[in-house]
């Protein structure tokens, strides 16, 4: 029995004006803040007391308060005939309405403001959309919670199944599937890939120099000269210095990011659900039916094999935008025995099963050699151009391309088995593909001109979350496993989502 009932129609929480005002605020600030810093830096603030500017501000701040409070009075949701309804809008009328068995995931959000003014978001996504469907932005956390549960109650509560005959009827427990401490999110955040914060570093400058360039072109340019001139009148260990604490930079932004992000990480799964909640400044309640699952990835790189950790991805039924979202769902710091359980508690013990297995053509190993090689030579031909000691990298490089040709031929790999597909690839970092064979959607044998002529033959798997492909078997290799595969999808009777 839910607390609250969500059959008429319902509003944010009173205070989720507040809200609306302060985002309407954020995104003014967004757009005028360069000519904020016009009139700070260039000594003319005092003229933002004068009366036009005043009544100006005045009327900008009733335009952005109006604007909140229809909003929030224009906001409408409810639950009706199974089906999440939603009306907002006052100068364009919208209604979204997504029935039970369409939704994908449901999460609930707090950002820091939200946390302050002590409301949450919740956010309802299905399969097939474009965008993120639904966003309430401002509701209390005990009518989130209900209407969370209420609406995941579709796939959540008691499920009856019917196997051999004879009804199973599934008992509600809670589980714990896992649950990060301090010292796992300090060997995750020291296995992560540091080259992301050192790109945030040159991201962010890049984008505040071009926001500024044009209001302060004398100062950046005189900026640029002093550090031209540093760089060339210092000697070698001042610039090993900058070079040391950039990368300390990097390396304490990737780490804050993963302790912003992962902190008090709690996965547990409920009835056939997945809940999933992290984030400090941001909190983040993730729900997730086993049966939205399409794919299972794992990668785990040389650092995380050594700390044994890895990140698990679940790829979903869902939106465009949220699939390329990088919020999308992550499980880090899983070792081996928690990516089997995980495996053996979405797919009801995988690794069971015998398989067929198969690897690429050795053509593969000689058309990635043969790329690499090309690929490599042309900047250092470049650059030979003009450094003649360049020339002695051109030894190195058929080696360092067979090399790398080598290890992605040796770590791609094929399985299939009667319910399921697996598939390894990777090159730093080894990944591991796992799919429900029922749950492919499409399948398209491919073959390019040249794979026609040493017959070979590639796969795209389609589903609703992501493509998988297995590249250069055999053609009759392709053949037949088009044909196994597109035989288990049409004799299965289980629903894809």
């Amino acid at each position: 029995m839910h607390k609250h009932s969500f059959d008429t129609e319902q509003r944010q929480s009173v205070i989720g004006t507040l809200f609306f005002l302060l985002m309407s605020v954020q995104k003014v600030i967004r757009i005028f803040w360069p000519l904020l810093l016009i009139y700070v830096f260039k000594g003319n603030i005092s003229k933002m007391m004068e009366p036009k500017w005043l009544i100006g501000l005045g009327v900008l701040v009733l335009l952005l308060i109006a604007h909140s409070i229809l909003s929030w009075y224009h906001f409408y949701f409810q639950i009706k005939d199974n089906e999440f309804v939603l009306r907002k809008g006052y100068l364009k009328r919208v209604v979204i309405a997504i029935p039970f068995e369409k939704i994908v995931s449901i999460n609930l959000k707090q950002g820091i403001v939200q946390q302050v003014l002590g409301v949450v978001q919740l956010e309802v996504d299905s399969a097939g959309s474009k965008k993120k469907e639904v966003a309430i932005y401002a509701v209390s956390k005990q009518v989130a919670d209900a209407l969370k549960q209420q609406l995941a109650s579709y796939k959540k509560t008691i499920e009856v199944s019917v196997e051999e005959g004879e009804i199973i009827e599934q008992i509600e427990t809670e589980e714990t599937i896992l649950q990060l401490s301090f010292q796992d999110l300090l060997r995750i955040s020291i296995a992560n890939n540091h080259l992301r914060g050192l790109l945030i570093i040159l991201a962010f400058g890049n984008n505040i120099y071009y926001q500024l360039k044009d209001l302060f072109e004398s100062e950046l340019n005189l900026a640029a000269d002093t550090t031209e001139s540093f760089l060339q009148n210092s000697s070698g260990f001042a610039i090993a210095g900058v070079v040391i604490f950039v990368l300390l930079v990097s390396l304490i932004i990737s780490m804050a990011e993963v302790f912003l992000r992962y902190y008090d990480f709690k996965m547990k799964s409920f009835a056939n659900v997945f809940s999933l909640q992290s984030g400090l400044l941001k909190r983040k309640n993730i729900t997730i039916p086993f049966t939205k699952i399409q794919r299972l990835k794992r990668s785990i790189n040389p650092i995380q094999k050594w700390l044994n950790v890895s990140n698990i991805q679940m790829i979903q039924a869902n939106s465009v935008e949220v699939s390329k979202d990088k919020d999308k769902v992550s499980i880090p710091g899983c070792d081996d025995v928690k990516f089997r359980e995980l495996c053996d508690k979405v797919y009801k013990n995988p690794f069971a099963q015998p398989s067929y297995d198969t690897k690429p053509q050795k053509v593969f190993l000689r058309r990635s050699f043969l790329f690499l090689f090309i690929f490599m030579s042309v900047p250092v031909f470049a650059l030979s151009l003009k450094f003649n000691w360049v020339w002695y990298l051109e030894i190195l490089i058929p080696f360092l391309a067979a090399g790398i040709a080598y290890l992605s031929y040796y770590r791609r790999s094929y399985h299939l088995s009667a319910d399921f597909l697996k598939i390894n690839s990777g090159l730093v970092a080894q990944d591991f593909s796992i799919i429900e064979i029922y749950k492919v959607q499409t399948v398209h044998l491919k073959r390019t001109f040249f794979q026609r002529k040493n017959g070979t033959a590639s796969l795209d798997f389609g589903m609703a979350g992501s493509v998988v492909r297995i590249d250069y078997i055999s053609y009759e290799e392709a053949l037949r496993l088009k044909d196994q595969i597109l035989y288990k999808i049409e004799t299965s009777k289980k629903k894809w989502m």
